[in-house]
């Protein structure tokens, strides 16, 4: 019998061994529920004992479900209170037919890959032969990365403003500058299990200078010095940003959409 309960019914040890057997793949159910977990709900689907799907649920705007198969999902997603404002959700790519039934009016529909990168697979740190200037990012610098996020990426971040950003001892901003200008940053959170590349961007007037490849790179570094998984995501029709990821040694590990609400 399939029924779905909160994460605080089930056996922890029974979660964390489920998670933790693809790391990669539940990188954020990880994540979130160590480093913010008053933030994160979690809806757990159980079978004959077994977990067999699951939903989280972030700030109680974003649910990412994840499921064996479609009637799992379908029963996470009916089980998500209604009284939750989510505005975002986030499905295995295989899930995009049985969409139309559960989200009949999509805002938006966004394909995203995961791409992955093994600490053994890193590529050495290498030199910026540019006049330009490196530093870490503080949340004085908000405006700056929000103003580049909407330049670099109109259709994906054309709403982000300075009060969607987050500073805390688990996110690590990187940027490179034009004089006073910001023109390409990273923002990796990093945890021991893995670590993410959250965002990249780059102003368009400076792209296809290496500027990309080679803060992403340096973001690898500092992330491989607390884990062996550095994972990050990209638009499946990003190809540039895709070949960016893939110079580094990112390979694509899987496929989601991300649907507006």
């Amino acid at each position: 019998m399939l029924q779905v309960v909160k994460l605080e019914h089930i056996e922890q040890k029974k979660f964390w061994d489920y998670v933790l057997s693809d790391v990669p793949f539940y990188f954020f159910f990880i994540l979130d529920l160590k480093q913010y977990p008053e933030q994160s709900q979690f809806l757990v689907a159980i079978e004959n004992e077994d977990i067999v799907g699951l939903c989280l649920i972030w700030k109680n705007q974003i649910a990412h479900l994840r499921g064996q198969n479609e009637k799992i999902i379908k029963s996470l997603f009916c089980a998500i209170p209604e009284d939750i404002p989510i505005n975002q959700f986030n499905f295995e790519i295989r899930y995009q037919e049985m969409l139309s039934s559960l989200i009949p009016k999509p805002k938006t529909k966004l394909q995203l890959h995961r791409m992955v990168l093994q600490k053994d697979r890193m590529i050495p740190r290498f030199p910026l032969d540019k006049p330009f200037t490196q530093r870490k990012l503080t949340k004085e610098d908000s405006h700056k990365i929000a103003k580049l996020m909407a330049k670099a990426s109109p259709t994906y971040w054309s709403k982000i403003t300075s009060k969607h950003l987050t500073f805390d001892e688990n996110q690590n901003y990187t940027g490179l500058f034009d004089g006073n200008k910001l023109i390409s940053f990273t923002l990796a959170w990093i945890d021991e299990t893995a670590a993410i590349i959250a965002n990249a961007a780059t102003h368009p007037k400076y792209q296809n200078l290496g500027l990309a490849t080679y803060l992403v790179n340096e973001s690898v570094h500092k992330m491989m010095e607390h884990t062996e998984i550095a994972i990050i995501h990209v638009l499946t029709d990003n190809k540039s940003a895709i070949k960016v990821y893939s110079k580094v040694g990112y390979e694509v590990y899987a496929s989601f959409i991300m649907v507006g609400v």
